[in-house]
C-alpha cells in the first residue's frame, strides 16, 4: 500500500513527531509497503494560513494513488491534509501528539494549567486559538483519530466533539534496552523545548532549593539531537520532566531503556503505567519537585530509584505500531 505520512517535523529536525515519522516510515518499508513522507520543510517560519496553503499544495499531488494519509499532528499538517483527503476521497488518519491550543494558551498567558483542567475550566481563548480549535474539530470530524494514551482521548472527547468509535489508542514504540554506564556526576537531564508547558520556572526554583542541600547536583538543559541525548542518557545520573502534562513522553521511555531513574509529572498519560518505575510529582507544587530531587540525591534514595527503574522491561517495536495502523487502514478499504 502507498501510505502518506504527513508530518510537521522530520530528521534532522528535533522533536517527537520527527522521530515518530522516521520510525513509522522505516517500519512500513520493512513490511514492503510504500511510505511517502511529506514534511513542512521550512514552512513553519511562515505566517499561519500561508504555511497551511503551501503545505496543501505540497501534499495534494502526492495523494493520487495513495491508500491513506497519516497526519502526525492536529494543526499544522492535519488541517490541510483533511482538505486534501476530502477532495481526493483518500482515507484519513490523524495521530495526535501534543495539544496546540493548550500549549499556545500556556505560552500566551502563563496560566499554568494541566491539560485536563484547561478544558474543564473553559478558559478565554485568543482569536488564533479559537480558530485553530474550530479548524481542528473540522479536520478530526473527517478522520479516524489515533491517540497515544487514554488520558488525551478522554480529555478531548467532549471539547472536540469526537465519537468514541472513531478513535483508537496506539501506544508508542519502546525500543530495546541499551547498555548504560555508571554516572560520572549527579547530573539531571532536562533537554526539552523552551515552552511554558515544560514548567521551567518551577523546575529551576525547585532545583535551586535542592542544590542548597546537595551542592553536587547539576541540571543539564538545552535542546539537542536524539543521538546526542541518548549518548548523554547512557551515563547520566537521572532524568527529570515535571511538565504540566506530558501526554506520552518518549523522553522517559528512552531513560528507562538505560534503566535510569526519572522524575515525571503525575498528570502524564503514562503516570499510572510508569509509577512503579520512577517518581511522580505534582508539577504545580515546587516543594514536591524539590522533595523528589532531594530523595534522588541521597545514596539510599538513588539505590531505591535504580532498583525500580531496573525492573522496566517493556518493548514495543515500530513494526508493531505500523501493524496497528495497517489494521486501521485495511478495515476501511
Amino acid at each position: 500500500m502507498r501510505i502518506i505520512i504527513a508530518t510537521g517535523l522530520y530528521p534532522p529536525e528535533i522533536g517527537g513527531p520527527a522521530y515518530y515519522a522516521r520510525g513509522l516510515e522505516e517500519a512500513f518499508r520493512a513490511l514492503e509497503h510504500d511510505p511517502v513522507v511529506v514534511s513542512y520543510r521550512g514552512l513553519r517560519r511562515l505566517p499561519t494560513g500561508i504555511s497551511h496553503a503551501l503545505y496543501f499544495a505540497r501534499l495534494f499531488p502526492r495523494l493520487f494513488g495513495a491508500h491513506a494519509v497519516i497526519a502526525l499532528d492536529t494543526a499544522s499538517v492535519a488541517i490541510p491534509s483533511a482538505l486534501a483527503c476530502v477532495l481526493t476521497g483518500t482515507q484519513f488518519i490523524v495521530r495526535t501528539g501534543g495539544d496546540f491550543v493548550w500549549e499556545h494558551y500556556l505560552d500566551r498567558t502563563k496560566d499554568m494549567l494541566p491539560l485536563a483542567r484547561f478544558y474543564a475550566e473553559h478558559k478565554q481563548l485568543s482569536f488564533k486559538e479559537r480558530l485553530v480549535l474550530v479548524l481542528t474539530r473540522w479536520a478530526l470530524s473527517r478522520a479516524v483519530i489515533v491517540f497515544s494514551t487514554k488520558l488525551q482521548r478522554d480529555v478531548w472527547l467532549k471539547p472536540y466533539g469526537l465519537a468514541l468509535d472513531r478513535t483508537k489508542i496506539i501506544g508508542n514504540a519502546v525500543d530495546l534496552p541499551l547498555p548504560s554506564e555508571p554516572p560520572r556526576a549527579k547530573n539531571f537531564l532536562w533537554h526539552v523545548r523552551p515552552i511554558a508547558m515544560k514548567n521551567g520556572e518551577r523546575l529551576h526554583a525547585a532545583f535551586t532549593r535542592a542544590k542548597a542541600e546537595h551542592p553536587e547536583i547539576k541540571l543539564e538543559e538545552g535542546l539537542i539531537h536524539k543521538k546526542e541525548l541518548l549518548e548523554r542518557m547512557k551515563s547520566c545520573y537521572a532524568v527529570i520532566l515535571p511538565s504540566l502534562t506530558e501526554i506520552s513522553p518518549n523522553y522517559i521511555l528512552d531513560a528507562l531503556r538505560f534503566k535510569k531513574p526519572f522524575i515525571m509529572d503525575k498528570y502524564s498519560g503514562f503516570a499510572e503505567w510508569l509509577a512503579p518505575y520512577g517518581a511522580l510529582v505534582d508539577p504545580l507544587d515546587e516543594r514536591d519537585i524539590t522533595r523528589a530531587i532531594d530523595e534522588l540525591a541521597t545514596e539510599e534514595g538513588y539505590a531505591r530509584a535504580c532498583k525500580r527503574a531496573g525492573q522496566f522491561s517493556f518493548v514495543r517495536t515500530y513494526a508493531q505500531v505500523a501493524d496497528d495502523f495497517l489494521a486501521l487502514i485495511k478495515a476501511s478499504l
